[in-house]
């Protein structure tokens, strides 16, 4: 169980490594668009098309699966002081459960919205080009999808670890 939790955490490091790849590209995307057009008067009319439709979607739904690895979402911790080890840890088995349950809700929906996109071949026009953008409509369900699963991976780590579980230390 121990080298799936590792393989788990370096998987969603390689996810984190893409959507950093993926904020440095839409940098140097940007500036190059900002330099052409201030020094050349050459304007890439595709970049905020490119940077909306696939550079923001990697970036923010690829590494969600790493943050939640890393315990990394915001948490409200009402009772959680009242609470002892063993109702602590139930208390973090159903919230990784129901964590999972929300993104496997969203995984399915935006599935479900990328197929009608892919079916209809969503472009976007510009003045003599098409540009494709119906294949980015598949990363929110990707993301949802791993987070989905870490959020199962971390429920079994917490309901068989006598510590809280779930952190980056207890599965490297």
């Amino acid at each position: 169980m121990t080298a799936l939790f590792a393989f788990a955490t370096r998987s969603v490091r390689i996810l984190a490594l893409i959507a950093a790849i993926g904020t440095v590209a839409m940098m140097f995307h940007i500036c190059l668009d900002v330099a052409l057009r201030n020094v050349f008067r050459i304007s890439l009319d595709t970049t905020p098309d490119i940077v909306a439709r696939y550079y923001m979607v990697v970036v923010a739904f690829l590494p969600l699966a790493w943050l939640e690895r890393q315990n990394g979402m915001v948490s409200v911790e009402l009772a959680e002081w009242a609470l002892g080890p063993r109702a602590r840890r139930v208390s973090d088995v159903l919230v990784a459960l129901f964590s999972a349950l929300v993104y496997g809700v969203l995984a399915w929906t935006t599935a479900r919205s990328a197929l009608r996109h892919y079916e209809v071949g969503t472009f976007v026009e510009f003045v003599n080009y098409r540009m494709p953008v119906w294949h980015s409509h598949f990363l929110p369900p990707l993301g949802f999808i791993l987070a989905a699963a870490v959020c199962l991976l971390k429920a079994v780590e917490f309901s068989i670890s006598p510590g809280r579980g779930g952190s980056p230390e207890s599965s490297a």
